[in-house]
C-alpha cells in the first residue's frame, strides 16, 4: 500500500510533463494558409499586399491591404481578418513588374528573414495588370495550384525560367551570377501565361528574355527536360539529354569562353523526305545562331544571367571576383558551338499506308 502511494504522484507527474508538449497546437480550422503573395505599388502607400488562400472547393479568397512597409501590411490583413494568418504554406511570390524595375532587394530580404516563409517559395514578375493578374480566377479545380506552372512533374518546361527565394537572396549578393526571374501574367482559360524571363542585373530589372531565349538559357544551365525545339516549318524535335562542356581562357584582352553544347534529341515532327542529316545541320546552324544572338542581347544588359563568373570563379582571386560584375565580364568573348544527334526512337504514321496492316514507320 505505501510503495503505490509512493509512485502514484510520479505517475502524475510523469503524465504532466508529457501533455505539455501540446500546450501550443492550433486548430487549422482558425488559421488561413495562403498560397501566393502578391507585391505591388500601392494606391495610396509604398506597398500593396494581396494573398491568394485557396480553400477545399477549389475557390480562392482574398486579403489586400497598403502599408509603408511589407510586413505592417500583413499584420494589417491579420489585423481584420477572422482567422490567424500562417504563411509557412506561402509557395509563390508574385512582385509588380514597376518594383522590379526600381529593384526587390528588400522584398528578397524580408522573404528570408520572416520566420515563418519557406526559402523554398518560388518568386516571379507580373508583366501586366497586377491587381487583375492576383484577382484572376478560373473555374474551380481543386486538383490544379499555381505551384504546378513551376513544378517539373506538372506544367513547367524549359520555356519557363524558375528562382526560388533563396536563389534569388543568393544571386543579388553574389560577386559572379545575376538572376533570371519569370514574368508572366493571367490568361484567359489557365491561371497564368508566361510571358518570358525577366534579366536581373544585381536586384533590379534591365531587360526581357522571350521564350524561345529562356529555353537556351535554360539548355545552358542545364535545365532542359521536356524540351521541344522547332527547327523549321513542320519539324520539331524533342531534347532527350545535353552536354555542356565549358573552354575558359585568360588573354591580355581578358578572360575568354567558348561552350559546346551536345544534344540528342528525337524528332518529334518532320515533313516526308526531309533526311535525318539536314535536320541536324539545319538544328546546329539554326541554335549556334540564337545562342550567340541571346549572349549579345544579355551582355548587352551587362547583366551576367547566364552565371558565366561562377566558372571562372575558382581561377579568381577575392580581389578579381569582387570586380567581374563592373571590370571583366564587360570583357568576356564568349561563343556558343551546338552539336546535335538524333535518336532513332520516335514512330511516325506512314501517311502513304494503310493504319489497318500497321501503319507505324520507325525514323532512319
Amino acid at each position: 500500500m505505501r510503495i503505490r502511494t509512493l509512485w502514484a504522484p510520479i505517475i502524475a507527474l510523469c503524465a504532466i510533463i508529457l501533455l505539455t508538449g501540446c500546450w501550443d497546437t492550433k486548430d487549422i480550422n482558425k488559421e488561413y494558409l495562403p498560397a501566393v503573395m502578391g507585391i505591388g505599388k500601392g494606391r495610396s502607400d509604398k506597398y500593396r499586399v494581396i494573398l491568394q488562400i485557396p480553400n477545399a472547393t477549389g475557390k480562392t479568397q482574398f486579403l489586400d491591404k497598403e502599408s509603408k512597409s511589407i510586413s505592417k501590411a500583413i499584420d494589417l490583413i491579420r489585423t481584420d481578418s477572422e482567422k490567424n494568418i500562417d504563411l509557412v504554406h506561402l509557395r509563390l511570390m508574385l512582385i509588380d513588374k514597376e518594383l522590379a524595375h526600381e529593384g526587390i532587394g528588400n522584398l528578397i530580404d524580408f522573404a528570408v528573414r520572416a520566420n515563418d516563409i519557406s526559402i523554398k517559395g518560388l518568386v516571379a514578375v507580373v508583366d501586366g495588370d497586377f491587381e487583375k493578374t492576383l484577382y484572376h480566377e478560373i473555374s474551380p479545380t481543386p486538383e490544379v495550384s499555381s505551384y504546378d506552372f513551376f513544378s517539373e512533374e506538372a506544367g513547367w518546361t524549359p520555356n519557363q525560367s524558375i528562382v526560388r527565394i533563396w536563389e534569388a537572396y543568393r544571386s543579388q549578393n553574389s560577386f559572379s551570377e545575376d538572376m533570371a526571374i519569370p514574368m508572366l501574367k493571367n490568361g484567359d482559360r489557365t491561371l497564368f501565361t508566361f510571358r518570358g524571363t525577366a534579366v536581373m542585373r544585381e536586384d533590379r530589372m534591365v531587360g526581357t528574355l522571350s521564350q524561345d531565349e529562356t529555353l537556351l538559357y535554360n539548355l545552358f544551365k542545364g535545365k532542359y527536360t521536356g524540351g521541344t525545339i522547332e527547327v523549321a516549318q513542320n519539324t520539331s524535335v524533342l531534347i532527350e539529354n545535353a552536354k555542356i562542356k565549358h573552354r575558359r581562357g585568360w588573354s591580355e584582352q581578358g578572360p575568354s569562353l567558348i561552350t559546346e553544347v551536345t544534344l540528342n534529341v528525337l524528332i518529334t515532327e518532320k515533313p516526308k523526305g526531309k533526311s535525318n542529316k539536314r535536320i541536324e545541320k539545319e538544328m546546329c546552324e539554326q541554335l549556334s545562331r540564337q545562342f550567340n544572338d541571346t549572349l549579345n542581347k544579355i551582355r548587352g544588359y551587362k547583366s551576367d544571367v547566364l552565371g558565366t563568373g561562377l566558372i571562372f570563379r575558382p581561377y579568381l582571386s577575392e580581389k578579381n571576383l569582387m570586380k567581374w560584375k563592373s571590370k571583366w565580364f564587360p570583357m568576356l568573348e564568349q561563343k556558343v558551338n551546338v552539336h546535335v544527334n538524333i535518336l532513332n526512337e520516335i514512330y511516325f504514321k506512314d501517311p502513304d499506308t494503310d493504319m489497318g496492316q500497321g501503319g507505324l514507320l520507325k525514323s532512319s
